[in-house]
């Protein structure tokens, strides 16, 4: 029972990680002047919403004692536009991707502990699908970064 409680705290810290961080890319949306900083803001928002229906989704089935099944949900990241001038990220898509790199940091550790965690076969599946979603997050962002800065 103790073992339960503690998976739900968890879960339950897991989908306020995503409500944030759903929350800091859509505003990072409306920020962007940027047509490529839009694009990969709301590609990054649009997965951290399905990570946090998946999670609310998950919390609800635990109280049951039952897990979710989940195939993944890495939604695509939309294509440049045909003729669409790409102007490069600024300073301000900069810093929102330094803050959006700590915060897929700590989604990752915290869903690498989830998975670490759990004893359950269908959970530890779940948490994997997560996790390699949260890497490639993180493999665009550090993309984007290193191009702003020069140092790709």
């Amino acid at each position: 029972m103790e073992q339960q409680k503690e998976l739900l705290a968890a879960v339950m810290q897991a989908i306020e990680i995503e409500k944030e961080t759903f929350d800091f890319y859509s505003a990072a949306v409306q920020k962007s002047s940027n047509p490529a900083g839009k694009r990969i803001f709301r590609w990054l928002a649009k997965g951290e919403e399905l990570h946090y229906l998946t999670m609310t989704e998950l919390y609800r089935s635990l109280q049951d004692g039952r897990w979710v099944s989940y195939g993944g949900s890495l939604a695509h990241l939309e294509p440049e536009m045909y003729g669409e001038v790409e102007i490069p990220l600024d300073s301000d898509d900069r810093k929102a991707l330094e803050i959006a790199l700590e915060i897929e940091r700590k989604a990752l550790a915290h869903f690498e502990a989830l998975e670490m965690k759990s004893i359950d076969p269908q959970g530890k599946e779940m948490f994997r699908s997560i996790i390699l979603e949260e890497k490639e997050h993180r493999r665009v962002i550090t993309e984007k970064y290193e191009i702003i800065t020069g140092t790709a």
